[in-house]
């Protein structure tokens, strides 16, 4: 009996020290090539054209979160209480086929946001989805921001994210000026924060006639937090686009807030989808009452995803939506609904003028 509690005790003490050199490998692994982006100007690619934008007043622009590809109708996320990490490989490729489609079928529209777009990530094969994406875009000028570049992502135990390398792009119809990539200062405390993204946005800027700008953000603010990031992360965002409305400049800011927008009401949408709120959150107000925030009430851009997308059971909300300044006019905004098929998210339209 002694010699067997002696067995017993030795093959724990055996097993704390594996758990225990894993968990130091992976901090000290992930700490020594822990990205640290900077706000920075960004390379732009994609063909030339012509130094500013020319015979325009009226302009059209999507924003998608593409959910890396991963998130399409039979997916669920472990991170939201779901199980899985990644979809099996048929799913996977069945929902980036249909993400490129719909982005070639939206390659005449003059501006295109998109977020969680993997280029080397264990979740996604590997694929480098903006490569792809680009090539089905060629007409457009872009730009791509890097903000989650973990080298080993330790959850979950026993099938582990690993490697995840992700960010956000714009492409353009027109030339861009000039593009920058603006990092949110505040992130998780550590440990956790060398395993999250680092929340940044897109600030592209385009030249016109009169003289005066057009700029076009880009953003994906924080999900998983207590909601103080993103009260913040909204304020560094309202003071750009504040001093660019007050320079003359016009400005249209879209993307994945991970808030709910002012107006925003808790109804059953037309799909027969429910309608929830945020949990915890105010909803995402512009930087000033004469400011318009862009959305269509009808239909919801994102689902809940700690299980496969059931229609009419699956909580849903509105998180991806326009801000536009006092000297534009949205025309039109719609969001493009097909029951979460290929992502989380649902594509966003607006169609807007300047004044």
């Amino acid at each position: 009996m002694q010699k067997y509690l002696h067995n017993t005790l030795k093959l724990l003490l055996v097993a704390v020290l594996v758990v225990l050199l894993y968990v130091s490998g992976v901090l000290i692994i992930n700490s020594a090539v822990n990205y640290k982006p900077a706000t920075k100007n960004l390379d732009i690619t994609g063909p030339e054209k012509t130094s500013y934008i020319s015979g325009h007043n009226t302009f059209s622009i999507l924003s998608w979160n593409i959910g890396y590809a991963g998130l399409g109708s039979k997916s669920d996320f472990f991170y939201d209480g779901g199980k899985m990490v990644r979809p099996a490989r048929e799913d996977y490729e069945l929902y980036k086929k249909g993400i490129l489609e719909c982005i070639q079928a939206f390659d005449s529209l003059d501006f295109i946001l998109l977020q969680e777009i993997d280029t080397a990530s264990t979740r996604s094969y590997g694929i480098n989805q903006y490569a792809e994406i680009s090539g089905c875009t060629p007409a457009h000028s872009n730009v791509f921001a890097k903000n989650y570049d973990v080298a080993y992502v330790p959850v979950p135990v026993f099938r582990p994210m690993a490697k995840v390398i992700s960010g956000l792009a714009v492409f353009s119809r027109f030339s861009i000026s000039s593009a920058m990539q603006v990092v949110f200062p505040e992130n998780y405390a550590w440990p956790k924060s060398l395993f999250m993204p680092d929340r940044c946005f897109i600030l592209t800027i385009f030249d016109l006639p009169s003289g005066r700008k057009l700029h076009i953000i880009n953003t994906h603010n924080s999900a998983f937090d207590d909601g103080s990031l993103r009260i913040s992360q909204l304020r560094l965002l309202h003071e750009y686009m504040q001093s660019a409305y007050q320079k003359g400049d016009y400005v249209v800011a879209g993307g994945d807030w991970n808030l709910n927008p002012e107006g925003y009401g808790n109804t059953f949408f037309v799909s027969g989808d429910i309608a929830l709120s945020v949990p915890g959150m105010l909803p995402a107000s512009p930087p000033a009452s004469t400011w318009a925030i862009a959305f269509d009430p009808d239909y919801p851009t994102n689902r809940d995803v700690s299980a496969p997308y059931a229609p009419g059971l699956t909580p849903t909300t509105i998180i991806d939506y326009f801000m536009c300044s006092p000297n534009i006019k949205v025309l039109d905004v719609r969001t493009l609904y097909d029951g979460f098929k290929n992502s989380d998210h649902q594509p966003v339209y607006l169609r807007f003028e300047l004044l």
